[in-house]
């Protein structure tokens, strides 16, 4: 017996639409769209999801951005309803952040593919590495682009700031978010026109009490509060991103009091047992 089929990313949703004709129309069908789903060239065209839109029940964006994109595509707008992803706040200790005795501890946590602009934070670090000698900056994670980032940062002499960790446990991720004072991602939209939802390694990092700083990109700005609890840069805007994070730097009171609103809004909003609620009210609603 089954009443709830639920696909995360709309090119699932649109391959197993035909378990409605299995198992009746009584069957709510729910389809997830994260992002790539929505705007890589490879998985999504005009017209890709005309029938999934009119035989499906429930569509759940992940964020404000993607429904305004479903609705643009001819969803029925009664049709949609925006659901985060969200994350365990238990598992993400909130502690202020000070920078002490001039050590400066960056962090990204990502994949190292090219819609996450490490190329453009890379850059922005090497550019103020001679004005504070004790910056380190980790990233962790493993990806298609591991090795041209390394040659990257041999190329600008970074060897020794920039390290880049490669896949991590979540408990050694965490240790990390204890230790960093900014996290960055400065993520971009891909020349396949990938794209991010909204970053949950954004949503941890601002758990933990980081100041973020990230772009203005797709979902992005539905979780960062531009000048609140962090900083929104233009796309490979390497110039912007290395004034933030020097305006960090020079201004340790403003780490604290971002890294304290993020956590507020990341409880208020991204709440995974808050939302796991909700979903539960969405899969009983008729």
């Amino acid at each position: 017996r089954v009443d709830v089929i639920h696909c995360h990313f709309g090119t699932n949703g649109k391959e197993y639409l035909f378990l409605k004709d299995i198992f009746g129309a009584k069957v709510k069908y729910i389809t997830s769209f994260h992002g790539y789903d929505l705007t890589k060239s490879a998985y999504f065209q005009d017209g890709t999801y005309k029938d999934l839109f009119e035989r499906g029940d429930l569509f759940l964006p992940i964020s404000q951005t993607w429904k305004d994109k479903l609705v643009s595509l001819g969803c029925c707008r009664e049709n949609i309803f925006v659901h985060h992803m969200g994350i365990d706040l238990n598992k993400f200790a909130y502690r202020e952040k000070q920078i002490h005795d001039g050590e400066i501890h960056i962090l990204t946590v990502a994949r190292l593919v090219e819609k996450k602009g490490l190329e453009y934070s890379i850059r922005a670090i090497a550019k103020i590495a001679d004005r504070y000698p004790k910056i380190q900056y980790t990233i962790a994670g493993d990806g298609p682009l591991h090795k041209r980032l390394e040659e990257l940062a041999g190329e600008l002499g970074m060897r020794d700031r920039i390290h880049l960790a490669g896949p991590l446990s979540s408990d050694r991720i965490s240790a990390l978010m204890n230790k960093a004072h900014i996290y960055i991602l400065a993520s971009v939209t891909a020349q396949d026109g990938n794209q991010e939802g909204i970053p949950v390694s954004l949503m941890e990092a601002m758990a933990a009490g980081l100041p973020v700083i990230s772009t203005q990109h797709s979902g992005i700005p539905e979780l960062i509060q531009d000048g609140i609890s962090g900083f929104l840069v233009p796309e490979r805007d390497v110039g912007n991103l290395v004034s933030k994070c020097e305006y960090l730097i020079a201004h340790p009171e403003q780490c604290v009091g971002m890294g304290r609103a993020g956590r507020k809004f990341v409880e208020e909003n991204f709440n995974i047992t808050k939302l796991n609620r909700r979903l539960l009210e969405l899969y009983r609603t008729p």
